[in-house]
Formats: structure tokens, C-alpha cells, sequence
């Protein structure tokens, strides 16, 4: 059989895909929510050729995004309600922390990877997903039951990028 440079390069592509779409696989069945965890990967263009360290990149790039969401909803909630007193100390707190988690817990996470320490990494999306407990020990989740689900969910979230960057 005569292998043509396109035929091979053809090969070696699928060969490629294929291996790095089991890693993806391989990486989600370790983690306490596959189907999300696969969900998130996918939407990525970069997740089919990452390894387990550009996967964890990926989430942890995610997880970014969905704090800087919950950071501009409290915003927004601040600016809706700027003549609740208690509301607006609360809508702090929640804000406060979400703006640690953008500026210093995602970023140190990600420098961590980058750096090789897995371990830090991961220490930095623990304290990212703890950070949000401030926010709803606040009276803002008895007042917006939907920022209480944001932190619910970013929380949850925040668990998945762990489990994903432990199998790094």
C-alpha cells in the first residue's frame, strides 16, 4: 500500500483528533459532572488539540468568564437599587468578591498552571469557589433568589475546573 503525503497527512490529523478527543473524554469522567464538563470543553475550538494542562486552561478560562458575569450582575443590581441601604451593603460584599476572584484568585490559578503547580492551581479555584459564601451569608441571596443561584452555580462550577485540574 502507497501512502501519499496527503493520505498521511490526512492520517496523522485523525490520529490526532482522535487521541486528543479521548483526553477530553478521559479528563470529564473524572470529574463530579461529566456531561458539563464535556458541555464546555466542546464549545472551545482549542479544547481538540489541548492536553490535560490546555484543558484545565480552558475551564479555568471559563470559570473567568462566568465570575466577570456575576460581577457586572451585582453591578447592575447595585445601580438598580441604590436606595436600599442594606441591599446595597450586601450587593458590596457580593461585589467585592467576585472582583477578588477576576483580579486575583483566576488570575493566580492560571499562573499557577503555567508555572507547572497543578496543586496551587487548584488551591486558587477552592478559594475562588469559598469566596462566594461571603456573598450569600449577605441578605443579598434573601433579596435576589437569582444571585443566589449565580453563586450556587459559579460555585459548582468552580468545583468542576478543580476536578479537571487535578488530572493534570
Amino acid at each position: 500500500m502507497c501512502y501519499t503525503p496527503q493520505k498521511m497527512i490526512f492520517l496523522m490529523f485523525f490520529l490526532f483528533h482522535y487521541t486528543s478527543a479521548d483526553l477530553t473524554y478521559d479528563v470529564c469522567k473524572q470529574t463530579r459532572d461529566y456531561n458539563l464538563c464535556i458541555e464546555t470543553l466542546k464549545t472551545d475550538v482549542y479544547s481538540s488539540g489541548a492536553d490535560a494542562k490546555g484543558l484545565a486552561r480552558i475551564m479555568i478560562q471559563v470559570a473567568r468568564k462566568k465570575a466577570v458575569h456575576n460581577l457586572v450582575y451585582v453591578r447592575k443590581l447595585m445601580i438598580q437599587n441604590p436606595q436600599n441601604p442594606d441591599f446595597k451593603q450586601c450587593l458590596q460584599v457580593c461585589y467585592d468578591d467576585y472582583h477578588l476572584i477576576v483580579t486575583a484568585f483566576i488570575p493566580n490559578a492560571l499562573k499557577s498552571l503555567s508555572l507547572n503547580s497543578s496543586f496551587d492551581a487548584a488551591i486558587s479555584g477552592l478559594q475562588s469557589a469559598d469566596q462566594v459564601s461571603n456573598c450569600q451569608e449577605t441578605n443579598c441571596v434573601k433579596l435576589s433568589s437569582n444571585l443566589n443561584d449565580k453563586c450556587n452555580k459559579y460555585a459548582d462550577f468552580t468545583q468542576l475546573v478543580v476536578d479537571v485540574i487535578r488530572t493534570v
